[in-house]
């Protein structure tokens, strides 16, 4: 696994953990100019679409899932566009790591993907082993 790998996870797993300092600690040794920049956030994103919508998704649920999540007081979600959030968690469904079309900036791919996967792990109630399985299977995927 590659230093961005582990720093992706990283930053990942102290937005799910809550622990806000490490989070921005951690975040700001992200280089968004790096070719590999998201890779690992999105094969995780990837892994929670997936266990999110386990039988696959219909478009008209993912549309009404982000219509609710869009309407929500979600912390950060009225900073997205219902297309792109849309697109993706088709994206992160079909296994192409959430890497889908939309966002054109990576640090708002990356942004859009935390803010959806703490709302996924709170909603399927994911424990700290839980989450840091999740991490390690993308952590897994990505280093192949």
């Amino acid at each position: 696994m590659t230093t961005a790998t582990t720093t992706e996870l990283d930053v990942l797993g102290a937005l799910l953990a809550f622990d806000f300092i490490g989070f921005a600690q951690k975040s700001a040794a992200l280089d968004p100019a790096d070719a590999r920049y998201g890779q690992a956030v999105g094969c995780a994103f990837g892994l929670a679409a997936r266990r999110r919508f386990p039988r696959g998704a219909h478009p008209e649920e993912v549309r009404a899932y982000v219509a609710r999540f869009l309407g929500s007081l979600e912390a950060g979600a009225e900073d997205f566009d219902a297309a792109v959030l849309e697109a993706l968690i088709f994206a992160g469904l079909d296994g192409d790591g959430g890497q889908g079309p939309g966002l054109a900036d990576p640090e708002r791919t990356m942004q859009a993907r935390l803010v959806l996967m703490l709302r996924w792990v709170r909603e399927l109630e994911l424990g700290p082993e839980e989450q840091r399985e999740l991490l390690a299977q993308a952590g897994r995927r990505v280093a192949v």
